[in-house]
């Protein structure tokens, strides 16, 4: 159970947005002056000469996915970097790990190839070197691994000016930004001693009407709530922590759904790993044959999970990918 998703899937069930349809058109709407493609599959490496055994998307975690994003351009022939573009990036270097960076980058472009002209694939290929050398210098970047969330959101903001340029910068972070700014504000009110909790209610409210934060989409809040997630695991927050957090963000009802989901995630992960410790025990069992340790990890599934969680097990083992499964991956 990867706890950022479980997270967003939580708050979408009663916190601050509603659901937008996601745009599945090949063409952009009329009178925009952009043109745009959009994924019809996600076997676009089929005829460049890629090894299908080398596709995450044939044989890993990806496996029966279609590409995600797209890649817009402008009346001259310049990218628009946008969402649809980051997204697009970030589908693929999902698969890093899978293949390497090499990889990656022959996947992206076997897919903008089945799309565009050889002009327009490189110039997407060059917008997706100036992401990789950004999300290097964050990984690197001092100010990233700051426990004051301020210093971190300064230091990413510096890192993207400096090496995507304002246009890519503000096309492909604009509103995540801007709801890390309000996430401060929020913070800033929730734990400022002075205020009691009526106060701090009253202005969290009065901030969130002034920045139009209720009215924002499914498409823009997800993004946040996962890194909140990730970035409360990479601290190991305690329980107060977290709650204390999770109010100033989401508000009190969803900060309880949360810790109960806690809960849950942390008894997942127990009982994971008491399989994963059984099941290697069958494995290096060397008085069972192939099939007696195949029956015996069948059991152990079935003693241990219900039946939609052993299929899940199952098909995550056959990926190689149980310990994806944990909140954080032993």
């Amino acid at each position: 159970m990867a706890i950022g998703v479980a997270l967003v899937a939580t708050l979408a069930a009663g916190v601050w947005w509603a659901s937008t349809p996601t745009p599945t058109a090949d063409a952009a709407p009329a009178g925009t002056g952009v043109e745009a493609s959009t994924p019809r599959a996600a076997d676009a490496a089929r005829g460049a000469g890629i090894d299908p055994s080398a596709d995450p998307r044939k044989t890993g975690s990806l496996r029966g996915t279609e590409v995600d994003g797209e890649v817009r351009f402008a009346a001259d022939g310049s990218v628009i970097p946008d969402a649809g573009l980051r997204r697009l990036f970030d589908y693929h270097l999902s698969m890093m790990g899978e293949t390497d960076l090499a990889g990656v980058r022959s996947l992206l472009r076997a897919y903008l190839q089945s799309r565009f002209d050889a002009a327009r694939t490189e110039r997407v290929l060059a917008a997706f070197e100036r992401y990789v050398a950004y999300q290097r210098a964050l990984m690197d970047a001092p100010g990233a691994k700051s426990a004051d969330p301020a210093v971190r959101l300064a230091e990413a903001k510096r890192l993207r000016r400096s090496l995507l340029g304002e246009a890519m910068a503000d096309g492909f972070f604009a509103e995540e930004e801007a709801l890390a700014e309000l996430s401060l504000r929020r913070r800033e009110i929730a734990s400022d001693p002075e205020l009691d909790a009526a106060r701090k209610r009253a202005l969290l409210d009065a901030l969130d009407r002034e920045s139009g934060y209720e009215t924002r989409t499914a498409a823009e809040l997800p993004e946040l709530a996962a890194r909140q997630a990730e970035d409360i695991e990479r601290r190991g927050l305690t329980p107060a922590q977290r709650h204390a957090e999770r109010t100033a963000l989401w508000g009190p009802e969803a900060a309880q759904r949360l810790a109960a989901l806690d809960a849950e995630q942390a008894n997942w992960d127990a009982r994971v790993l008491r399989y994963a410790e059984a099941r290697s025990r069958i494995l290096q069992d060397t008085r069972l044959d192939t099939a007696q340790r195949n029956a015996n990890i069948a059991a152990l599934r079935a003693r241990m999970f219900t039946v939609p969680e052993q299929r899940r097990i199952a098909s995550l083992e056959e990926i190689g990918e149980l310990q994806a499964t944990l909140s954080t991956p032993r």
